[in-house]
């Protein structure tokens, strides 16, 4: 690391702190106006724990900045975040909290064990520090064949046997508490209903009669009732709509007429007659509930049935059986799985054929692959910023600019991973739009699959790129001696710490700060406010996108574990955004958003796995790492690791897994409760 990436790292520090501290005032002072209140405790308010007050006397207090929402954000217990936004949001409070507690002690040992060993090599005069090398801190300061490096296998084996017990406690109890939670929860209707896709097609027969004749064949005693699915979806459109507006209104009822805003009947309020909102939404909710009656009466006399069906059962064991068995002879009909809550069934990919799934996701994969490559060369044109060697060869004409000192601080330290952040914030939307061709029949289960592609999408461009500078480069290396990767991770790795330095605090912290302030919803507001004369009265429910947040949080704990051992400077610019993001997302799921559907911490398995194979990469580079500096005997005592990662990762997955798959048969058996009917019916 050069004078110029010190000052590089110094200058991206400045600006994100600067950054960070101005949005966390302005979301303290914005949380206390009364006109914000619909944003900042939208979960709150929907849930009537807080009243949002529509006016009051102005006081000094609301226009100075206060930490206090950090310290009410540190205070919430499990128990409040799990009776409030489910176990979904708990378990995203405990990866971080499983993040602190590995990484804090791995950051103790790397300043304390690891630092010192890595500069306290031959004669160096500590004025050099940030005059000529901060790799003085890395293990490249460490000669070849140094016994210090004896030093460095010992924290990596502590290392990888911290985290198999700490993901192993973490595996054992987040499974009890899904124990506990599918035991304890309120009986609820999925849990009694099965989704039945590929029915066999039939001449003689309707969808409706086929099911019926199955069901009560070969589950007599268990089955209740059956709903298949009409091939229209505008139904479910128009339930969104009324739900909204149902939710104005409600807000409204409770507003004096003084402080309504008219509003223009015709096309988002711009132009037409001025009606008095609660009047405006009351005539557009009759309306709307009107046409959604004629259109039910016309979807059960005229559309067409799909082979799918919802199919009830009178008790729990009855569901369980049949959503987790194989129902016919060939694997690719009569196809059972969960139902999903209500809230969380994706309609309009029912309309889709089961046997088109496959191919679907086979298509979306391949493209999937070809989109990773493709972002490789605008990734790669922002990370050539970082280079400043690269700039003056391309650009001559601009070293005079480059050669002020803050110019060229700024182009080497901050710019680059500014870039790549707005270049990435892209990608988790374009992921979903993938995702939601494949067909799955739940948003959960499309949230879950969309998370596992932004972040593979993720570590390849973010991570490999800057590793070694194209893929084709690492493509070309791996095919000549494949052998030869660990070696390569290791002798690239070292010298690009500085840049994933600047990129968590560019992506992480910063990031962290506008997800509290939610800049794009407040000028959103204000668009529809001051531009169309537009008022929302009731709480702007918004749920978590875990396919943005957990991807992010996994990327740097890959960079994490990467530079572990290699450059454990970078540390504690990642437990900065760890115990942010613990603090951030605690007050956002009790605050702000809403869950829009609840899987009992199903996302776990996804993040174990990922874990793992962080903690795998990290033992392989150490492979390689002390094999580049000609110590042979660590780096093959350090391969046993590999050996026990795998089967730790074996044993996890037999152990616990089937707890997220399954429903076992000691929980379904709990419930004597039977639904009616008419009760399923109805909701169906």
């Amino acid at each position: 690391m050069t004078a110029t990436d010190v000052s590089g790292l110094v200058t991206s520090a400045i600006i994100n702190v600067a950054i960070i501290i101005g949005c966390f005032a302005l979301f303290s002072v914005f949380r206390k106006q009364p006109g914000n209140e619909y944003l900042y405790f939208a979960h709150e308010i929907s849930h009537e724990k807080k009243k949002a007050a529509l006016s009051g006397r102005f006081t000094l207090h609301r226009i100075i900045p206060s930490a206090s929402w950090v310290k009410k954000a540190w205070s919430f217990s499990e128990e409040e975040i799990l009776e409030s936004s489910g176990l979904d949001a708990v378990v995203l409070s405990r990866i971080f909290l499983f993040c602190i507690r590995f990484f804090g002690i791995c950051t103790i040992a790397g300043i304390f064990i690891l630092m010192p060993v890595n500069y306290i090599q031959g004669d160096v005069d500590i004025s050099t520090i940030g005059n000529d090398a901060l790799d003085q801190f890395s293990i490249a300061n460490i000669t070849n064949g140094s016994n210090r490096l004896w030093v460095h296998f010992s924290v990596l084996y502590c290392v990888s046997f911290l985290a198999y017990g700490l993901l192993y406690m973490e595996y054992n109890y987040i499974s009890r508490m899904r124990i506990h939670f599918l035991q304890t929860r309120r009986p609820q209707l999925d849990q009694y209903t099965v989704l039945v896709r590929a029915i066999p097609k039939s001449k003689e027969k309707s969808v409706s009669e086929q099911v019926e004749e199955f069901f009560s064949a070969y589950h007599p005693h268990t089955y209740l009732l059956q709903h298949t699915v009409l091939a229209d979806t505008k139904i479910q459109q128009m339930l969104s709509k009324a739900q909204f507006l149902a939710r104005e209104i409600e807000a409204l009822k409770s507003v004096p007429p003084i402080h309504r805003h008219p509003q223009r009947t015709r096309f988002w309020g711009l132009y037409g007659r001025k009606e008095d909102p609660l009047e405006l939404y009351s005539k557009e909710i009759e309306e709307l509930m009107k046409i959604m009656k004629e259109t039910q009466m016309q979807m059960a006399q005229g559309s067409k049935e799909l082979p799918v069906a919802f199919v009830s059962f009178k008790s729990r064991w009855g569901a369980a059986a049949a959503a987790q068995t194989q129902q016919a002879s060939n694997p690719l009909q009569w196809v059972t799985d969960w139902a999903p809550e209500p809230r969380d069934v994706n309609w309009s990919n029912l309309l889709i054929p089961y046997r088109q799934v496959w191919i679907r996701r086979l298509v979306i994969g391949v493209v999937f692959v070809c989109i990773i490559l493709l972002f490789f060369i605008p990734a790669a044109l922002v990370y050539t910023l970082a280079k400043l060697d690269n700039l003056m060869t391309w650009f001559p004409f601009i070293q005079t600019v480059l050669s002020i000192p803050v110019v060229s601080s700024f182009l080497s330290g901050y710019l680059p991973s500014l870039l790549l952040t707005i270049l990435y914030y892209f990608v988790p939307p374009l992921m979903m739009s993938f995702t939601k061709v494949e067909g799955y029949a739940s948003y959960s289960t499309e949230e879950r699959a969309t998370a596992g592609k932004v972040f593979l999408f993720l570590v390849g461009n973010s991570f490999f790129l800057v590793t070694y500078g194209s893929l084709l480069s690492l493509i070309n290396q791996a095919i000549d001696s494949p052998r030869q990767i660990p070696n390569l991770l290791a002798a690239s790795l070292p010298g690009q710490s500085n840049f994933f330095m600047n990129f968590i605090m560019t992506k992480g912290w910063t990031g962290l700060a506008t997800e509290t302030l939610q800049p794009f919803t407040i000028i959103s507001d204000c668009f529809l406010r001051h531009l169309l004369g537009k008022k929302l009265y009731g709480p702007q429910v918004q749920s978590l996108s875990y396919f943005r947040v957990l991807p992010n949080i996994l990327l740097f704990v890959f960079i994490g574990f990467t530079y572990t051992i290699l450059a454990p400077l970078l540390l504690p610019f990642l437990m900065v955004y760890l115990v942010m993001g613990y603090i951030v997302f605690r007050n956002q799921v009790m605050n702000m958003y809403e869950p829009s559907y609840e899987t009992g911490g199903q996302y776990w398995p996804h993040v174990h796995n990922r874990v793992v194979g962080s903690l795998f990469l990290m033992q392989l580079i150490g492979v390689g790492i002390f094999g580049v500096k000609d110590k042979a005997a660590a780096s093959s005592a350090s391969i046993p690791l590999l050996v026990i990662t795998l089967i730790f990762n074996y044993y996890c997955n037999m152990r616990f897994r089937p707890i997220f798959k399954y429903l076992p048969v000691q929980v379904c058996l709990l419930y004597s409760h039977k639904p009616s009917c008419s009760t399923m019916s109805h909701v169906h």
